[in-house]
């Protein structure tokens, strides 16, 4: 099981090392919702890796030159929104994968590679070895294609959006909702059908998470920087009142 922490207001390199500390396995950046530019998510990926665990970027689109740009700067992995059916997990991978599985354009050594000086082939070799390629999930129309999504050459993860989906389908954050857990069981038949791993993002119940990971889910997106950071203070503050009976009067 890889756990994974989604960093969407961090912006110095040591939040990577903190979650490395904090027994995470994985942080991935997020582009797709926040201001974060690449150079920044670049510095937060070189950081995970001198911090010993893997950094990914969730980028914004399938714009084949962002995910290039992510995979040529540090991420060892990139998570793709809205891939809808077969036709789009194919352009994802040719933009994410070398010859001959993909079309990405070979660069230099980078913070994957630990900048060693590699004849071109060998260093294509490695770099492919390296490259995590996850396409998200988060419509109906994705969840009646996963079979074929997942069947795609060169895609090594499904990520389900819970969000997304449950709000396409009409049933916003009902995790509990019987029609969110057959899709979630359709997807987990497909992922196991080509022997690619199921992940999944923006769910809190351990219950709920333990009955997924029997259908063979092995990558949780835990929650993200200021989830985690508004949590802890809440919890933390709210304690404090007690020791003033609750008030929350600054005057006093």
């Amino acid at each position: 099981m890889v756990l994974c922490l989604a960093l969407m207001n961090a912006r110095t390199p040591d939040v990577p090392a903190i979650a490395a500390a904090c027994g995470y396995d994985a942080v991935y950046v997020d582009l797709e919702h926040t201001s974060t530019s690449l150079e920044t998510a670049a510095m937060l990926c070189a950081s995970a890796i001198g911090a010993g665990i893997a950094a990914l970027v969730r980028v914004p689109s399938h714009d084949p030159s962002v995910i290039a740009r992510v995979l040529d700067n540090g991420a060892v992995g990139v998570i793709v929104p809205h891939v809808n059916s077969a036709q789009e997990a194919k352009a994802v991978v040719d933009a994410a994968r070398f010859p001959p599985v993909g079309h990405r354009s070979i660069s230099g050594p980078n913070a994957v590679s630990g900048y060693q000086p590699r004849p071109a082939p060998e260093l294509a070799e490695f770099l492919e070895r390296q490259t995590v390629v996850a396409v998200m999930v988060e419509t109906p129309e994705a969840v009646a294609a996963s079979d074929a999504i997942a069947a795609v050459p060169g895609v090594d993860m499904v990520l389900i959006g819970p969000s997304d989906l449950t709000a396409e389908m009409g049933i916003h954050g009902q995790y509990e909702n019987a029609h969110f857990h057959h899709a979630v069981e359709s997807v987990a038949a497909a992922c196991r059908a080509h022997g690619v791993a199921l992940g999944v993002a923006g769910i809190r119940s351990l219950d709920l998470l333990k009955r997924f990971a029997a259908l063979g889910l092995r990558f949780i997106s835990a929650g993200t920087d200021v989830g985690m950071m508004t949590e802890a203070a809440t919890a933390r503050a709210r304690d404090l009142r007690e020791l003033d009976g609750g008030s929350t009067n600054t005057d006093e």
